[in-house]
């Protein structure tokens, strides 16, 4: 049973004469638990309206959306749309309205103002949110050693990439996060590496970036893996490794209800400094996490806020030697009264095979 209460609580940011309209894909599963190609959300006033076409009268009327909406089956959305929102006198957006509707908004002559409103509301995690975050991470955690165990001389990068979405498919999970990142050896000097041709060898290091989108909601895991080094070569990458694990642990420390987001990424580019490889940290610490893979809020510099109750980020300091290898280690923590909480079990340690 979806939870309809995201809706009040919407509503009642409003005040009298404004609707806020609604058309990002993630924001209309948020508040109504609608995953089709289309409809369009506008809160305020007495009923919230709910605006879908023919096609999914049926998954309207397995919601049950009528409990908490007006539903709207729509035959011309633009020729209703004047009609639909005549009782409001301003209008808010969020960034993600198509500029086609933006455009037809102002056509109609209504006061339009962009509120971040909805991104604050999703930012606080309930507790329907958590556990299946938590389940989402679980079938990421199986997905990694299920790869792991599959590390053999010559399979290569893509077919352990498809591996992953079969294997996390076939618990449950709807699809990937986001396009899984297998990077052996120097690729793993690349944040962002496409899986590629390239075939392991024995002397390898494994980087596996990854995450299962689970009822909607995405998780984010990094782990890494030894293949075949030889001890002298493992015990200098070791050095590395053992820094952006410290790294990690630094930073995740700050996920505390009050500091303000930015110092968490901070704390992790002081210690590299400490090293002088602040330079070989390229990215920011950590994104928040939901039912985008990156959403508000974010760790990093720059970030005005404070971490609350309730959000969910990543923790994912690295250190990138570009033509050599790359580290990256990589856990999703909710933030409590009492800290930070690792959302998952598996060990954050270098997988040695």
């Amino acid at each position: 049973m979806h939870d309809f209460s995201r809706i009040k609580k919407l509503s009642n940011t409003l005040a009298s004469g404004e609707g806020f309209y609604i058309s990002d894909f993630s924001d209309l599963f948020y508040f109504s638990g609608f995953s089709g190609t289309y409809a369009r959300i506008i809160a305020g006033g007495e009923t919230p309206l709910f605006i879908t076409d023919s096609r999914y009268k049926g998954v309207v009327d397995k919601l049950n959306l009528t409990s908490a909406f007006k539903v709207i089956i729509t035959k011309d959305f633009k020729a209703e749309l004047p009609a639909l929102i005549s009782s409001f006198s301003k209008i808010l957006l969020t960034s993600h309205t198509p500029l086609l509707e933006y455009i037809a908004f102002q056509k109609i002559g209504k006061v339009l103002a962009l509120s971040d409103s909805v991104s604050t509301l999703r930012m606080i995690k309930d507790q329907q949110e958590i556990e299946t975050l938590r389940r989402s991470v679980a079938i990421t955690e199986a997905g990694i050693s299920h790869i792991f165990r599959l590390l053999r001389e010559g399979v290569s990068e893509i077919a352990l990439s498809s591996e992953f979405e079969a294997f996390i498919r076939q618990k449950g999970a709807q699809s990937t996060s986001f396009s899984s990142i297998v990077a052996f050896g120097e690729n793993s000097a690349v944040p962002h590496h496409q899986p590629s041709s390239r075939k392991l060898k024995t002397g390898d290091l494994v980087l596996l970036d990854c995450g299962a989108k689970l009822d909607g909601y995405c998780s984010d895991l990094t782990r890494m893996a030894a293949f075949g080094i030889i001890k002298s070569s493992l015990n200098a990458f070791m050095v590395d490794y053992n820094i952006v694990s410290e790294a990690k642990k630094l930073a995740c420390a700050l996920y505390l209800p009050g500091t303000p987001l930015k110092d968490a990424d901070l704390a992790a580019r002081e210690f590299f400094k400490s090293y002088n490889i602040e330079g070989l940290f390229t990215h920011s610490l950590g994104h928040g996490l939901g039912l985008d893979v990156h959403e508000k809020p974010n760790s990093r510099l720059g970030e005005t806020g404070v971490f609350k109750p309730g959000f969910v980020l990543s923790c994912e300091p690295g250190i990138y030697r570009e033509g050599v290898y790359g580290i990256r280690i990589e856990d999703d923590y909710l933030v409590t009264e009492n800290g930070p909480e690792k959302i998952g079990h598996m060990s954050d340690t270098l997988t040695i095979l």
